[in-house]
């Protein structure tokens, strides 16, 4: 857990419990309320630990529209999650993503 202070590990846990039973979407709602309410000190280093399984669905349908095509995560595809988790972290009544040190959605 390098990169997190004991207080984060509670949320690298809570994140990977649910990222081994929960859908993208349900994921993308625990990562929003995480940092719109918990305010762990590194969301930085959680987005970087989880983007994938953030963003898993989004890969998916991807592959779905291009058959044949061997579609890997691209930086496309966490730009449209990270606006996602935004949009839900404003609706909580949270800071934008930039001012949480997290990539600003394009």
């Amino acid at each position: 857990l390098h990169g997190l202070l004991e207080d984060d590990q509670q949320w690298d846990a809570t994140m990977s419990e649910a990222a081994a039973a929960q859908s993208p979407a349900r994921l993308r709602n625990l990562f929003a309320l995480i940092l719109a309410v918990c305010g762990p000190s590194n969301p930085k280093q959680l987005w970087e630990s989880y983007k994938e399984s953030l963003t898993e669905d989004i890969l998916r349908n991807a592959r779905r529209q291009n058959p044949g095509m061997n579609l890997d995560y691209t930086p496309d595809m966490f730009n449209q999650a990270l606006i996602i988790i935004e949009n839900k972290v404003l609706e909580m009544g949270g800071k934008e993503l930039e001012k949480l040190e997290l990539p600003t959605p394009q």
